[in-house]
């Protein structure tokens, strides 16, 4: 019988197990930034719709027209110094697409080596990190893809939802309130819905080989068909990440801080410095973890239900109450 308990479980057990995974799990974190947790953040985040609009006035990002035609016109009069920022420009692309390259096979490991920890005979198997690197399975673009299909449409999200958040940075506003609400009950369900889809997605490409369309159409079907299961794994998971960050900003703010901030206080820079490390690689390795972790129930959780199928929690509770019912009468 299906259960949250024994999908968390063998998780926890994949995680605690297999160390190796963390250097994947770190490296798909940094891809993913939180994933479906980061949306509910991001939405209630009251500075989101100042925040773009001021974007959108000052125009700063590389994307902006202004910034390449200030660059053309430096390489226009300044030929050697626009040469030069070119230059730099390539190299800092070539340095983001291998940062990418290296958190999108990390995504695709962690799915495929839970699946494979899944079975007691492959418990000993050892990962290779070089060996997940550079091995040729396509899944790289197909994978790439599915996560750019998820940032766009989270982000046009987004962007309707700063709509009245734009128009209340103006003037306050009690329609723009109502609109805002409105949008929020809508969008914060689209938006961790789409979200659970690509999930469903990148297994489905990873582990049944299916291309990028039919990923995307057999991970929506999946998603339909046990909405309400993915749903309360989701919120049982970020219940589990408030969880520890609220015990890792427990140990950074009581237990660290006051050490930094006596270590500032005698000036004892070398001491600091190695706090301040020990501090930021806990944050990492929690990260770490946790990634690794949620990537491995969700992979669980997708071969239970593509398997054998779940039934949710709520509707198990509700069934039980119904029969109850019947019974006494």
């Amino acid at each position: 019988m299906f259960s949250y308990r024994s999908v968390l479980g063998s998780a926890w057990t994949i995680t605690k197990q297999h160390k190796k995974l963390w250097i994947f799990g770190f490296l798909a974190f940094v891809l993913s930034a939180g994933g479906e947790y980061q949306i509910l953040t991001k939405i209630l985040n009251e500075d989101y719709g100042a925040g773009v609009y001021d974007k959108m006035q000052t125009g700063s990002t590389i994307l902006s027209p202004t910034f390449w035609s200030d660059l053309g016109s430096v390489c226009y009069t300044q030929p050697r110094v626009g040469f030069g920022i070119v230059l730099l420009l390539l190299l800092m692309a070539g340095l983001a697409f291998i940062l990418l390259w290296l958190c999108v096979k990390s995504q695709v490991a962690l799915v495929k080596w839970s699946k494979i920890f899944m079975a007691s005979k492959n418990k000993e198997k050892h990962v290779s990190f070089w060996s997940e690197m550079f091995t040729r399975d396509r899944k790289f673009w197909p994978v790439l893809g599915l996560n750019i299909v998820l940032k766009v449409l989270i982000s046009l999200l987004f962007l309707l939802l700063s709509l009245p958040l734009i128009f209340l940075y103006f003037k306050d506003s009690n329609f723009a309130i109502l609109i805002y609400t409105l949008f929020f009950i809508v969008f914060l369900p689209v938006a961790i819905s789409i979200s659970l889809i690509v999930k469903y997605a990148i297994a489905y490409n990873v582990l049944e080989k299916h291309s990028f369309v039919k990923s995307v159409e057999a991970g929506y079907t999946l998603f339909c068909r046990n909405w309400l299961v993915s749903l309360e794994m989701a919120i049982t998971l970020f219940l589990i990440n408030f969880l520890i960050g609220l015990v890792a900003m427990f140990i950074l703010s009581v237990v660290l801080l006051p050490i930094i901030l006596t270590l500032i206080i005698f000036n004892a820079l070398l001491p600091l410095y190695l706090v301040t490390i020990f501090s930021f690689l806990i944050l990492i390795l929690t990260a770490a973890v946790l990634m690794t972790f949620q990537t491995s129930s969700w992979t669980i959780l997708f071969l239970e239900l593509k398997t054998k199928g779940a039934e949710a929690k709520i509707e198990r509770i509700f069934k039980k109450k119904i029969g109850s019912k019947k019974t006494k009468k």
